[in-house]
């Protein structure tokens, strides 16, 4: 049991991952492996017009992904704010800062292994 009295499941690494892909699966059935993990990210959108962040409806886990189709990589956030989770299809993964999606007028960014930033243009 935790500090603040809610029962936690002790999982290893290896059992929260492969139930980590079985709720991804269940999102896209294409999803075969996890390559990037982070906990908790929340989404902002930034307004040219006013130059200041608002808070997006999408908050939760992000899970970069490999798929077994076309296109091949993709990140989702399993979003804890509605039952809608997040996917984003990437145009390229490398393990250096590059542009992961440009289209519907956003762009994203990965930069290191856990840090994902989006800005609308």
């Amino acid at each position: 049991m935790s500090q603040n009295g809610k029962l936690m499941p002790n999982l290893d690494q290896h059992s929260t991952k492969l139930l980590n892909l079985t709720v991804l699966q269940c999102i896209d059935p294409f999803v075969e492996e996890i390559l990037i993990t982070t906990a908790h990210v929340t989404f902002y959108e930034f307004n040219i017009d006013l130059f200041q962040w608002s808070r997006k409806d999408v908050e939760g886990s992000l899970f970069v992904v490999k798929r077994n189709t076309q296109p091949r990589f993709q990140f989702i956030v399993t979003n804890r704010r509605n039952t809608g989770s997040l996917m984003h299809m990437l145009s390229c993964l490398q393990s250096q800062r590059c542009l992961l999606q440009r289209g519907n007028n956003t762009t994203m960014f990965l930069s290191g292994a856990t840090t994902l930033s989006c800005s609308q243009y």
